[in-house]
């Protein structure tokens, strides 16, 4: 009887052990896991029951890990000790848990791992201790652990790891070492036959690599060493068969031998970018059979004769000191020339290159002398998709050069000083889908501009000295996005989205508008289906009568979803939202309410070269009307413009600084207020003899 009730005794303790709970901690049976995450606790708690196979804690004032401290819980698998002030773990802290497979460490303040500190642990397949204070990497840490994969030990402190810290791993898989001071990888650091495929040792300050570092490596796949000072990697890389990537930007190499990637033939990723290299000659990438992308930007190249594998697919050679073009295969799909001093591009310098779907020719020396493409430059490329052509001081586009393409849906112009647009531009590109002007010196948007770009998708204005976007200026059933910010905008017509009702993202922030035509944004919710995003923020908007249309619309279910715009003025409206603000607010000191007349009497017919001239354009509206002239080029300005030798005053006049031949012509003045618009016209006549005239005639056209 006493044995009987002897074994039911002990039943009941082994089941009072499974299910009991330590009162800090919280305990999830059907895991089974605990979590033990009381911010004021400083030691592991004992009574965690003896089944547990996850312990967490995080965020506690756990200082130590002690022999002991995880006696009862041999089915432990996972253990997170991540976030806390741990500083030491003693040797034979995991003497008790045999079966654990995970241990999470990171983000504390450890310093050291002794060696044995994880003696035991045969089942072990992750250690990760990122985000401690670890300054070195001993021997004997990671001994006898067969089953280990991955050794996560970034953003520590570490300078230096001992020869054999990682030897006898033959499983693993990936080691994490990056964001350290590691100043050299010795040989033997990763001794005995390793099955890693992944390294990660950038951002560390590694100036040296032993040659044959890596051999122990049969399986990688995978080297960083971004973000590191080595010079050179002479025989760094040796006996990495099976690297298929390797990254070794942003350090400070000076030259390549040739035997630098010798037997390297699974290799199809390298990385070179942000170096020093000078020249790059004889056969040094020749023997990459399987290469199939080369980033060699931002270097200092000024030569690159070695020959490239036929089989490679992208280069990438963009800003460095190339006067030419370099010898390229004939399978390219994509090549970056970029912001080189490229002193010739000859009619069909591509041809041999009939592949290519992205090419990059941005800040080429040859155009930005020009200012303009030959037309012959892509002939060939039948397959161009993507051209970038920013920052070549074009001033206009390169509309000859880029008919010799007819499958392009991305086209680049950023940057350049392109002043005016045609629609006669893009003849031969209704397959654009996207168009960057960012950063030109355009003015205006004129109406039917983009006509012929019958699939545009997207296109940005921002950041050119725009004033006018004309009524259809952005037409097309399948543009999505527009982008008119930072510009000087201060008229927009209100039919100038009429035929674009897919625009659903449109940026009009951080211009000059002082309002809106009332219903400018009807045809882009006629059929309910609201802008996913527009901002129309940074804008002096004042509210007055000019604005009360907007105002209205603003308040229908339709544009519900308009960005919220608040008064610039007048008064006490100053900050107001206007969607809340009464209708009756917005009103006019107007004793007679009149689209604009305009009167050009007094301009100045005919000066002498290099005098100044002065043309009138006075307005009689109310409210105020917008004044914006436009000259024979095509140039558009307000009072707000800042354009060389022209200047609009607050009196709406236009005075030429200094004449040239170049002045003449006929000059357009327009009023514009919410009522309607005027339009005249002045002729300008730039001679070279001392005699001066004025005109005396008006000439108005108003519409509404």
């Amino acid at each position: 009887m006493f044995e009987r009730w002897r074994a039911i005794l002990c039943v009941i303790t082994a089941l009072s052990a499974v299910h009991a709970c330590p009162p800090e901690c919280t305990c999830f049976h059907d895991v089974p896991s605990v979590h033990c995450n009381t911010p004021t606790l400083d030691h592991i708690p004992k009574g965690i029951p003896s089944n547990t196979t996850l312990l967490q804690m995080k965020g506690t004032q756990l200082r130590v890990v002690r022999k002991g401290d995880l006696a009862g819980l041999p089915l432990l698998k996972i253990l997170y000790l991540f976030n806390n002030t741990l500083q030491t773990i003693e040797v034979g802290a995991f003497d008790d848990v045999p079966a654990i497979v995970d241990i999470e460490i990171g983000n504390n303040q450890i310093s050291d791992l002794p060696p044995g500190v994880f003696r035991g642990c045969g089942q072990l397949q992750t250690v990760a201790a990122d985000g401690n204070q670890l300054t070195k990497i001993r021997q004997g840490v990671f001994n006898d652990l067969t089953s280990l994969q991955a050794v996560r030990m970034g953003n520590n402190k570490i300078e230096t790891i001992e020869v054999g810290a990682f030897s006898n791993l033959s499983k693993s898989i990936i080691f994490n070492l990056e964001n350290n001071h590691i100043r050299e990888i010795r040989k033997g650091v990763f001794g005995a036959p390793q099955g890693a495929t992944q390294i990660q040792l950038q951002n560390n300050n590694i100036s040296v690599i032993e040659p044959g570092t890596f051999s122990a490596f049969s399986k990688m796949y995978m080297l960083l060493l971004d973000n590191n000072v080595l010079s050179t990697i002479t025989g760094a890389l040796q006996g990495l068969d099976t690297a298929e990537i390797i990254s070794i930007k942003s350090n400070q190499i000076v030259a390549l031998a040739e035997n630098t990637f010798r037997g390297l033939h699974k290799l199809s990723s390298l990385d070179l970018s942000d170096n020093q290299l000078g020249t790059i000659t004889g056969q040094v990438f020749a023997n990459l059979s399987s290469l199939k992308s080369l980033d060699l930007h931002n270097n200092k190249l000024v030569r690159m004769d070695s020959p490239l594998p036929n089989g490679i697919g992208q280069v990438m050679l963009s800003s460095n000191l190339l006067p030419q073009v370099p010898p390229l295969p004939g399978a390219l799909d994509m090549l970056d020339l970029s912001h080189n001093p490229l002193e010739s591009l000859v009619q069909g310098q591509f041809s041999h290159i009939p592949s290519i779907t992205t090419l990059g020719l941005s800040g080429i020396k040859y155009f930005i002398e020009k200012g303009t493409i030959d037309a012959g430059v892509f002939a060939g490329l039948g397959r161009l998709g993507t051209l970038n052509l920013a920052d070549n001081k074009l001033t206009r586009v390169p509309s000859e050069a880029l008919g010799k393409i007819n499958q392009l849906d991305t086209l680049n112009l950023a940057g350049n000083e392109i002043t005016t647009l045609h629609p006669s531009d893009f003849d031969n590109q209704t397959t654009i889908r996207t168009l960057n002007l960012n950063g030109n010196n355009l003015t205006s948007v004129p109406e039917a501009v983009f006509d012929r770009l019958t699939r545009l998708y997207e296109v940005d204005l921002s950041d050119n000295p725009i004033v006018h976007v004309g009524p259809g200026a952005f037409r097309g059933g399948e543009l999505f996005s527009v982008h008119l910010d930072h510009t000087k905008l201060r008229i927009i017509d209100g039919t100038a989205f009429n035929e674009s009702v897919e625009v659903k993202w449109l940026q009009l922030n951080s211009n000059y508008l002082q309002f809106l035509p009332g219903r400018i944004f009807k045809p882009l919710t006629f059929y309910g289906d609201l802008l996913e995003f527009e901002d129309m923020t940074n804008n002096p908007w004042a509210c007055d009568c000019q604005i009360y249309e907007y105002a209205q619309y603003a308040r229908s279910q339709a544009a519900v979803h308009l960005s919220t715009i608040k008064c610039a003025g007048p008064g006490n409206l100053t900050g107001q939202v206007v969607r809340k603000v009464p209708l009756d607010a917005f009103k006019c000191d107007c004793p007679h309410y009149s689209v604009p007349t305009i009167d050009t009497r007094g301009s100045s017919a005919a000066v002498p070269v290099g005098q100044g001239a002065l043309l009138k354009c006075k307005v009689m509206a109310c409210p105020e009307a917008a004044v914006i002239w436009t000259t024979p080029t095509g140039v558009s300005l307000t009072s707000d413009s800042q354009h060389p030798g022209l200047r609009v005053l607050s009196d709406g006049s236009l005075v030429v600084v200094s004449a040239s031949s170049e002045d003449s012509g006929t000059y357009s003045c327009m009023a514009a207020n919410y009522l309607g618009k005027a339009t005249a016209t002045v002729n300008l006549k730039v001679t070279n003899g001392p005699q001066t005239t004025t005109d005396t005639g008006v000439t108005t056209t108003r519409y509404r």
